[in-house]
């Protein structure tokens, strides 16, 4: 993708296909076993996080809940440290995510579920972290050093490291995960294909720019994804992007399209047919440009349509999430907004 300059955070999205493929390698054996250590039973889960982190959680949880049947949940670390009551049996197990593993918050929020006694996680990106020394188990996300205030690489290292954990409880329970193997090994060369094929992307960022009222619309499994791609443009370009599911934004948080607005959607075979009945709704009604970011041959609701080619959930969630983020760090550029050192924001957070 062209630009006026290389951003770091361009780089590092670039770098996303080694990433996984590096923990395609570590993690998954060549007789497809999840090579990870998770404790023998689980009655539920919590994960905790700030940030994009958060938005990691907010993806991992409904997927735990569909395909292990374990009743799970997410939370804010902020929200957490403020709740004085926690439901926890002796085989909970509380997953704790941070790319520094010295979030302050999210820290907080461990010690205090420790002196309950529960068993512990913690997905990041920092061995030897308080974070990590602190936990009972841990995955290193192994994103290598991300120097970019906004979090790509990192994060994207981060939900498939909580597809892992997915994937392991599944193989415990006896579950047939070949064929998820089989879509985990091909990820890498997806994310390639899209970073590859992205002029389509970058004349959507130029669309996008010329833009202040912005809103992500995505079900299920895709709001995380449109949750992120509105925090990495507020983070990079400084726009007040909103992200909602569908139905939701249709109950009143539509009419913000009677100003001039855009609207990002993201559509899979799940949703298909009830995204585009509610965008010929917004269509009739607001008459707002619409970009579609879709996995669906046939879906064409957009004036813009961007085909992220797959029938698999699990490749067209990291490939609904990387369109976003180079679609942020392009508009970022093309305002000649610093993308890699937003003001007033620092990587790391400590007390």
């Amino acid at each position: 993708m062209e630009s006026k300059q290389t951003s770091i955070m361009q780089k590092e999205i670039f770098e996303e296909p080694v990433v996984v493929k590096n923990l395609i390698e570590k993690h998954i054996t060549q007789e497809g076993k999840i090579d990870i250590e998770l404790p023998e039973k689980i009655s539920n889960i919590v994960i905790v996080a700030s940030g994009s982190s958060y938005n990691c959680a907010a993806l991992a949880c409904p997927l735990i809940i569909e395909y292990a049947q374990i009743p799970c949940d997410y939370e804010y670390s902020s929200e957490f440290v403020l709740q004085k009551k926690h439901f926890v049996t002796s085989d909970s197990l509380y997953i704790f995510v941070s790319q520094s593993g010295e979030t302050s918050d999210t820290l907080n929020a461990l010690k205090m579920i420790k002196e309950e006694g529960v068993k512990t996680m913690c997905i990041t990106n920092a061995k030897n972290s308080t974070m990590w020394n602190l936990c009972d188990y841990k995955i290193l996300s192994d994103a290598g050093e991300e120097k970019s205030i906004a979090s790509t690489k990192a994060l994207t290292a981060q939900i498939f490291c909580s597809m892992l954990v997915l994937l392991k409880i599944l193989q415990n329970q006896g579950e047939d995960i070949s064929g998820y193997i089989n879509t985990m090994r091909r990820l890498p060369s997806y994310l390639e294909r899209i970073i590859m094929g992205s002029e389509n992307i970058k004349h959507a960022a130029q669309t996008v720019s010329q833009y202040e009222n912005i809103s992500i619309l995505g079900n299920k499994n895709y709001y995380p994804i449109a949750k992120e791609g509105a925090l990495k443009m507020k983070e990079t370009c400084y726009l007040n992007v909103m992200a909602y599911p569908f139905g939701e934004f249709m109950h009143g948080h539509v009419a913000v399209l009677n100003q001039k607005s855009i609207v990002i959607a993201i559509i899979d075979e799940e949703n298909a047919s009830f995204a585009q009945r509610n965008l010929e709704k917004i269509r009739k009604n607001y008459n707002p440009k619409i970009i579609c970011i879709t996995s669906v041959q046939d879906v064409k609701a957009g004036d813009e349509n961007i085909f992220i080619k797959t029938k698999r959930k699990m490749k067209a969630i990291f490939g609904a999430l990387l369109t976003l983020q180079l679609i942020a760090c392009t508009v970022a550029n093309i305002l000649d907004k610093n993308p890699d050192s937003p003001k007033g924001l620092t990587k790391v957070v400590k007390d």
